[in-house]
C-alpha cells in the first residue's frame, strides 16, 4: 500500500485492526535483516516526503523523506544535519528506527536529532509527541514496533564544509590509540581492510567551504561508477569462486580506497558510495572496551580461517536516552564486521559475535543479528519499559513480525 496522506495511514490501520491482519513499513529497504519484511500486509510511505517546516534550529519532514533529498533541500535552505551515517538512501522514519549512526564522540546517533514526532499507533490513534514526552526516548528507535511514523521533527545547524584526513596505522597499534583518535577530531573512524598490515584512520574538520566542488564531485564519480559499479561486482564474482584471490586484491585495493585529504559539503564527506551487494553485522560496545573488541575483530579472521573481501569499521557514536538504542546510558565503538563472500559468512558472524558478546556487545538493529529477547533484555535497562510501551500503543501486535517476535517476544 502506499498511501499519500497521515489520514490514509490511519485508514490501514485501523483496517488491518478490524480484519485481524499485520502492517509493516518497508522504508528504503536498506537493512540487512527482516527487521521491515511484511507478514501480510506492506506500507510504503515513498509519497509521504517533503519538509513541513524549518527554522534556524529544527526541520519538520514527512517520514518518508530520504536522507538525500532532504540534506539538498535543506543546504538550499542554508541548514545541514549535525550528523549523517554512511548511507544517505533511507527513508528519514527508517534511519531513526534502527539507530543508524555516524562516526563521532561529539554526536549521537541520527535518533537522537529528534525532537519530535508523529506516529499512527495501533489502534489508529495519532500520537503527537513532543520534546518533554518521555515516551518520545522510547520511539526514537522504534524498530517499527510502536506505531507507522508520520513525520519527524529534527535539529540542524548551519551548513558546513569539512577536511576529511586519511593516515597509515599498523593494525596493532590501533587498539591503544583509540582514545586518542576518538578525541583527535569532531568527527573520526577507522578502516581495515583484513589480511593487510595498516588501518585507515580517518578524521574531519570543519573549515570554510571551497568555492568549487568539483573535486570531491569526480573523486565520488569514480568511487561510485567506476569502482563500486564497474570493478568491483567483476572481482568479487570472482573471489566467490576463488576466495584465495581475496588476501592480494585487498592489498592492491586498500592503496586506492581514499585520497590523503579531500574537502567538502558535510554531506559528501560524511556518505559514502553506495556500496556492492554484500552482508553486515555490527556490535556496539563501551568506548572503554573499544581496543579488546578491535583486536578481537582482528583476531577472529584468522580464528575462523576466512577471506575477507569488505572492510572492518569502527565509528564512534556518544552516548544518549533512547531505550533501544545502541548507545543508551555511555559512549560506545560500533564495530561493523562486512563480508561480500557468503560461503563463509556465518562462520565469520558467529565467530565475531562469540567475542562481542563476552564484551557486552549489542547488536545494530539494521544489520544481520541472531539474538532473542532472552539475550538481548540485559543489554538494555529500559528492554522492559519498552515492552510496555509496546503493549500499550500496539495491544493487538498490528505491526509485528517474525523479526520483531523474536528480539522483543510475542
Amino acid at each position: 500500500m502506499l498511501p499519500t496522506t497521515e489520514d490514509d495511514v490511519v485508514a490501514v490501520v485501523r483496517q488491518a485492526r478490524q480484519q485481524g491482519r499485520r502492517v509493516r513499513c518497508v522504508g528504503a529497504g536498506h537493512s540487512f535483516n527482516a527487521i521491515a519484511a511484511p507478514a501480510d500486509i506492506a506500507v510504503s510511505l515513498d509519497s509521504l516526503r517533503g519538509i513541513v517546516a524549518y527554522d534556524d534550529s529544527t526541520v519538520t519532514v514527512l517520514a518518508g523523506t530520504r536522507l538525500r533529498d532532504l540534506c539538498a533541500a535543506l543546504a538550499v535552505r542554508g541548514l545541514a544535519l549535525p550528523i549523517l551515517g554512511s548511507i544517505a538512501d533511507q527513508s528519514v522514519a527508517g534511519a531513526i528506527a534502527t539507530g543508524t549512526h555516524g562516526s563521532s564522540l561529539a554526536h549521537r546517533n541520527l535518533s537522537g536529532l529528534v525532537t519530535g514526532m508523529r506516529l499512527v499507533v495501533g489502534t489508529g490513534a495519532v500520537r503527537d509527541v513532543g520534546e518533554d514526552d518521555e515516551f518520545l526516548d522510547a520511539a526514537r528507535v522504534h524498530l517499527g514496533a510502536l506505531g507507522i511514523v508520520t513525520r519527524v521533527r529534527l535539529r540542524v545547524v548551519p551548513a558546513f564544509s569539512l577536511r576529511e584526513r586519511i593516515e597509515w596505522m599498523p593494525v596493532g597499534e590501533v587498539a591503544e590509540a583509540l582514545p586518542e583518535i576518538g578525541a583527535g577530531a569532531e568527527f573520526t573512524k577507522v578502516w581495515w581492510m583484513p589480511h593487510t598490515p595498516k588501518a585507515l584512520v580517518f578524521r574531519c574538520e570543519r573549515v570554510p567551504t571551497p568555492r568549487t566542488a568539483l573535486p570531491v564531485v569526480i573523486d565520488r564519480f569514480v568511487d561510485e561508477t567506476i569502482f563500486h559499479r564497474a570493478v568491483l561486482p567483476g572481482v568479487f564474482a570472482a573471489q566467490r569462486w576463488r576466495s584465495g584471490w581475496v588476501p592480494t586484491w585487498n592489498r592492491v585495493a586498500g592503496r586506492t580506497l581514499r585520497k590523503a585529504s579531500r574537502v567538502g559539503a558535510s554531506p559528501v564527506i560524511f556518505s559514502t558510495p553506495m556500496p556492492v551487494r554484500h552482508t553486515e553485522t555490527e556490535a556496539s560496545v563501551p568506548l572503554a572496551s573499544g581496543g579488546a573488541a578491535w583486536d578481537a575483530a582482528v583476531r577472529v579472521i584468522d580464528e575462523a580461517a576466512v577471506h575477507v573481501n569488505f572492510i572492518t569499521e569502527l565509528r564512534f557514536v556518544k552516548g544518549d536516552n533512547g531505550w533501544l538504542s545502541p548507545a543508551y546510558g555511555g559512549d560506545v565503538v560500533q564495530l561493523g564486521a562486512y563480508t561480500a563472500v557468503l560461503g563463509h559468512r556465518d562462520r565469520y558472524f558467529d565467530g565475531f559475535w562469540a567475542h562481542m558478546r563476552e564484551l557486552g556487545g549489542r547488536p545494530h538493529w539494521g544489520k544481520e543479528l541472531h539474538h532473542t529477547a532472552d539475550e538481548l533484555r540485559p543489554l538494555y535497562p529500559r528492554f522492559d519499559d519498552f515492552v510496555a510501551a509496546r503493549h500499550e500503543y500496539d495491544p493487538d501486535r498490528i505491526f509485528a513480525n517474525p523479526f520483531l517476535d523474536r528480539v522483543l517476544g510475542t
